[in-house]
């Protein structure tokens, strides 16, 4: 489901607080329906680092959403990104990220360098708070993690 936004909420982001701002009030707007459940979002980025889109590609349970990376890259791939950010919520209000959202984090940071669209962060998200991969040092971790790093050359 593509996310509409105003041509003032298009915004170059330049740090996670950016994204924040712009998903806390997709999320309030979600969770008047699916209040309990996981959303995962991808939003697409410019050369400039301006938002293309923001896409929900998956509608999960209380506590887990089911992500494929076809559907996370298939709309950037279309839009032509150039970046794209990862972001979920924890219906919980929990922001502590799981084994699962490690791995599925891991995963797309892969297939976005094959694809030639790096993933640049991943924020789970809250109506009162966030957390970023980015910021507390997880996502570079997992971008030296070579398991799931194809065993050949492209």
């Amino acid at each position: 489901m593509d996310i509409q936004l105003t041509d003032s909420e298009k915004i170059k982001i330049l740090n996670s607080d950016d994204i924040y701002g712009i998903m806390q009030k997709i999320l309030l707007r979600e969770q008047k329906i699916d209040q309990n459940r996981e959303h995962f979002w991808v939003i697409g980025l410019e050369n400039n680092h301006r938002i293309l889109f923001i896409e929900l590609v998956s509608l999960g349970t209380v506590n887990q959403a089911l992500v494929k990376p076809m559907e996370v890259f298939s709309l950037a791939l279309q839009k032509r990104a150039v970046k794209i950010i990862l972001c979920h919520n924890h219906p919980s209000g929990e922001l502590k990220p799981s084994d699962a959202d490690k791995d599925i984090t891991d995963k797309l940071i892969q297939v976005g360098i094959i694809v030639n669209t790096p993933v640049l962060d991943h924020l789970i998200i809250s109506t009162k708070s966030y957390l970023s991969f980015g910021d507390i040092g997880l996502f570079q971790e997992l971008e030296l993690s070579t398991k799931y790093v194809p065993p050949y050359k492209l």
